[in-house]
């Protein structure tokens, strides 16, 4: 039996953690508007997890580039040859051996957190719980993953979010580096080769920022937005929009005057630049000849007969055949119209309804006859005759 509702009743905190109590096994399907996100369960334990609207930072292979494991260049490649081998994205990544299968597993669970994550922030939707999962489950490389985990993460999200969005200027600010950020020296920009080799020792918080604080701060080269600077970033959304909170208390971060350049992407558009929308005016012939298209087949196959094939079309002919009624309802049909326009039988008025009555009407004119309620004198009787006597 599936189970299904509303998490305005029933929250996805409640929903998780019923279904790992319990043990489940099935699909958890949540949708909120046109998006559908599937959970997939075994055990009460996350084995898959699914999206119709992935975001282009959410997908596997850009999700491998984010971490380090794949450049851009290796997945347009591989891009390329999906289309024509139709493979899984993970599988052809193993085969030619740009990734390992650890790699593979940690992308899966970014992608599958980074989906559970922002779903957790839905605050109306719908969900249906059914017990049957599919086929396909990449079991070899989606190691399980325990629903306490996600709840936990989840729970921290929810808590510290609104703080951080009250500290971003939004999402779609153009924000770039401040003079005090160009000038200053990051740790993860110092050659490390001496330290690689054994024969130096690496200085650590010398420019008074995280490693991670460091790393957002790389990506503000050029002017971005918070929202591109997160489809990029190898840290989660909330991580990273903290670290761009941070940067831009610490003065390193200031909004940019201009507008913010585009991250480069060349995988989003699938290297193919004939690809990308482009602007055109349409000719003013365009919709003349639209309306000659439709005009031309409805003159050239509109049936001009009743007796034509196409029914459908047929029906917009003027009515060329007139039903004649049976004879007792032909008859009703008379006495109809007597009784309505007695004087002439009701013949003017069948004409004007379009029943033009065959002849005289054949229902007597009861105007004629005797009024059956006016009481009638009885004749004289005649005066009796009296025999005569010779």
């Amino acid at each position: 039996m599936a189970l299904e509702g509303s998490l305005r009743d029933f929250d996805l905190f409640s929903l998780f953690n019923m279904i790992k109590i319990q043990g489940k096994n099935g699909t958890l399907v949540l949708s909120q508007g046109q998006e559908f996100v599937k959970v997939f369960f075994e055990n009460g334990e996350i084995v898959g997890c699914d999206s119709n609207q992935v975001r282009m930072e959410d997908r596997l292979g850009t999700m491998l580039v984010r971490l380090g494991r794949l450049t851009g260049d290796e997945l347009l490649a591989m891009i390329q040859l999906q289309r024509q081998t139709l493979k899984r994205m993970g599988t052809l990544l193993l085969e030619a051996g740009k990734v390992t299968p650890s790699d593979l597993q940690d992308a899966l669970f970014n992608q599958a957190t980074a989906i559970l994550h922002r779903t957790f922030r839905w605050v109306e939707g719908d969900y249906r719980f059914d017990s049957m999962l599919p086929q396909d489950l990449d079991r070899d490389h989606f190691v399980p993953i325990p629903v306490d985990t996600v709840l936990m993460e989840a729970a921290r999200i929810q808590d510290e979010w609104p703080e951080v969005e009250r500290r971003l200027p939004g999402l779609d600010t153009p924000l770039g580096k401040s003079p005090g950020a160009q000038a200053l020296q990051l740790d993860i920009d110092r050659d490390v080769s001496s330290l690689l080799d054994g024969r130096g020792q690496m200085q650590h918080g010398s420019s008074g920022l995280t490693h991670e604080q460091e790393v957002v701060l790389s990506y503000f080269e050029h002017a971005q937005t918070v929202a591109e600077v997160v489809q990029i970033s190898r840290y989660e959304e909330l991580d990273t929009c903290k670290a761009v909170a941070d940067l831009l208390e610490a003065g390193l971060l200031q909004a940019a005057s201009g507008a913010s350049a585009k991250v480069a992407r060349p995988w989003a558009v699938e290297g193919d630049a004939s690809h990308s929308p482009k602007d055109w005016d349409p000719s003013p012939l365009l919709w003349p000849l639209v309306a000659l298209a439709f005009a031309v087949p409805l003159a050239l196959y509109v049936p001009h007969h009743r007796g034509s094939m196409n029914l459908g079309l047929a029906s917009l002919q003027p009515v060329d055949v007139r039903v004649v009624p049976e004879g007792p309802t032909r008859l009703r049909q008379a006495w109809a119209l007597r009784m309505a326009s007695p004087k002439d039988g009701g013949t003017l008025l069948a004409k004007e309804l379009g029943r033009p009555l065959d002849g005289k009407n054949p229902v007597p004119d009861l105007m004629k006859l005797p009024d059956p309620m006016k009481p009638q004198v009885p004749p004289a009787p005649e005066a009796a005759s009296t025999p005569r006597l010779n």
